[in-house]
């Protein structure tokens, strides 16, 4: 056969798996780790991420009793201390000075009855006091934060479900009652001083339609809904875990997981009124090598690195996370995903979990998938998964025989080619191919564009004055030409527009929170280097001066 024959079949029996390969998305390995056990094995309870440090919050412990106490993570251990209320199966809201609330549950042992109570955690003092109370006793409830401030509360257990409003020092009342009786509903904000609530399970644990109720307006039912029901769960979730945020206009996007009558899987969004399905370059997937998969949580984003995760597990108990990059949704692109997985676990553990600035994924105690006793006998590990190590990134995907095969068939072609070459004294020279060159410097950009992100979002970098690209590089250890670079491909807009969004957007939460502030002092605080820039380009962002804008957005 000639050479160049034999390389045509070689070629084409590589695209063939290649392609076959190309339809399912990567799986990739992932570290975890056993961290120290809790104090007191328990279930049902909260967990909030405060001031840099892990608190676990209430529940209930063996033998199905309710638990008072809390517990955060120092030094390399766990240090409890006493709160007001146990809260088994109650729900936690961050507000916007940091603090949390933390409301309701059950009131008695074995996950009986409702609670009114509600109190507040300061992180500063890690102390626990009495909040404004609830207006109906509540199990398996869900609060938001509204934009004007105001604390929205709705969902129950085993009991009649309302939508309930305080103003942070009042106790709450009831505005409207829900159109259906809901265990953990979704709370998003939608407006000024608007909230949609939703959810995919009754009361009484039973599949119901998914009517979406609208604070102070009627209740409908969005047409995806006809398809996709929304997942629910046990434990209700904080919504500012489920938002995505456009670092270029600082649009927002809650995301949660959704699934249809077969079994498919889906990242539904709720994004300025609107509901909406999330496309991505692959379907999520229903299986992994080792059997099927149970996606069995609620969509939480980390916006440090713009992606979204999700977990599920198999029947061997080794954990899976679904990684979504959320950017390029906001740019109409599909969402890249990737499913990174662990070894069998020792326990399958079903309490809560958190997003960890460094990214590692933790999960803290619950009860044991499977045991019917597991009310009763409720664990006390806690797992951190990585999935965004280095060596997790690089790591091969695990069907590795399609590219081992791949890879020497194209080593055969090349060697053919060469020597078909060498024997015909080609006249040009051989070119240097790397196909997977451009992916990897997508990818690095991507890398690159979150630390970037990170530096505004969490040390608010954009208030220094005169801050440069230079600056930025410094601080990254990076240069000018890949800072500018990674923004101008990421946030589609150039340094000084991407950094006075994050200006504008600081300035507009100030005339929020603080009535009759000076346009000086904003212009000041919010990094600009004169109230004149500050005018020029709020009116560009904005295409509203600071004073429309605020007289728009106070509107009834």
């Amino acid at each position: 056969m000639k050479p160049y024959r034999l390389l045509l079949i070689l070629l084409l029996a590589g695209n063939v798996l290649y392609t076959a390969e190309a339809e399912t998305a990567p799986f990739r390995p992932m570290r975890w780790e056993k961290l120290p056990d809790l104090n007191i094995p328990r279930a049902g309870h909260q967990l909030l991420l405060v001031g840099g440090e892990i608190v676990v919050v209430g529940g209930h412990t063996e033998g199905f009793i309710r638990t008072a106490t809390a517990e955060y993570f120092s030094d390399g251990a766990w240090h409890t201390f006493k709160t007001v209320y146990p809260h088994d199966y109650g729900f936690s809201v961050r507000l916007p000075d940091g603090d949390f609330l933390i409301g309701g549950g059950c009131s008695e042992d074995f996950g009986v009855g409702q609670s009114y109570g509600v109190e507040r955690y300061n992180h500063e003092t890690r102390t626990f006091t009495a909040f404004p109370i609830l207006d109906i006793k509540r199990t398996m409830a869900t609060a938001a934060i509204l934009p004007d401030g105001r604390i929205l509360v709705s969902g129950n257990w085993h009991a009649d479900d309302a939508i309930g409003i305080s103003d942070g020092t009042e106790p709450f009342e009831k505005v409207q009652p829900a159109s259906l009786d809901r265990m953990c509903p979704y709370i998003f904000p939608d407006g000024r001083d608007g909230a949609v609530i939703f959810g995919g399970i009754s009361s009484t644990n039973e599949q119901q339609t998914a009517i979406v109720d609208r604070l102070g307006g009627p209740s409908y039912t969005p047409e995806l809904f006809g398809y996709w029901r929304p997942h629910a769960d046990f434990h209700s979730i904080r919504m500012d875990d489920c938002k995505a945020v456009n670092p270029q206009n600082g649009r927002e996007a809650y995301l949660f997981h959704a699934c249809d009558p077969d079994g498919n899987q889906a990242i539904l969004c709720f994004s300025e009124g609107a509901f909406s399905r999330i496309q991505t370059d692959f379907e999520i997937p229903p299986a992994g090598p080792w059997g099927p998969i149970v996606w069995e949580r609620f969509v939480q984003v980390d916006r440090v690195r713009g992606v979204a995760l999700m977990e599920g597990f198999d029947d061997d108990s080794r954990a899976y996370l679904l990684c979504a990059n959320y950017l390029p949704v906001f740019r109409g692109e599909a969402a890249p995903i990737v499913v990174y997985y662990t070894d069998p676990l020792p326990e399958r553990l079903c309490g809560p979990s958190v997003i960890l600035p460094d990214g590692r994924y933790v999960r803290t105690g619950g009860h044991i998938q499977h045991d019917p006793m597991g009310n009763y006998n409720p664990s006390a590990a806690v797992f951190a998964f990585s999935p965004f190590t280095e060596a997790a990134v690089a790591a091969r995907s695990i069907s590795v025989w399609p590219f081992v095969l791949l890879a020497l068939l194209v080593l055969a072609a090349a060697v053919l080619l060469f020597a078909r070459r060498r024997s015909r004294q080609p006249e040009q020279a051989s070119l240097e191919a790397d196909p997977e060159g451009p992916k990897e410097e997508r990818k690095k950009e991507s890398e690159l564009f979150a630390r970037v992100a990170t530096l505004m979002e969490t040390e608010e970098l954009f208030r220094r004055k005169g801050l440069s690209v230079a600056d930025i590089a410094t601080q990254l250890g990076s240069n000018t030409k890949y800072i500018s670079n990674c923004i101008n491909t990421q946030a589609l807009c150039s340094f000084n527009e991407y950094l006075n969004g994050y200006r504008i957007r600081y300035a507009q939460r100030l005339l929020r929170e603080q009535p009759g502030v000076r346009l000086s002092e904003v212009s000041e605080a919010a990094g600009f280097t004169s109230e004149s820039a500050f005018y020029r380009n709020f009116k560009a962002f904005t295409n509203q001066t600071p004073a429309e804008w605020l007289a728009e957005k106070q509107k009834p």
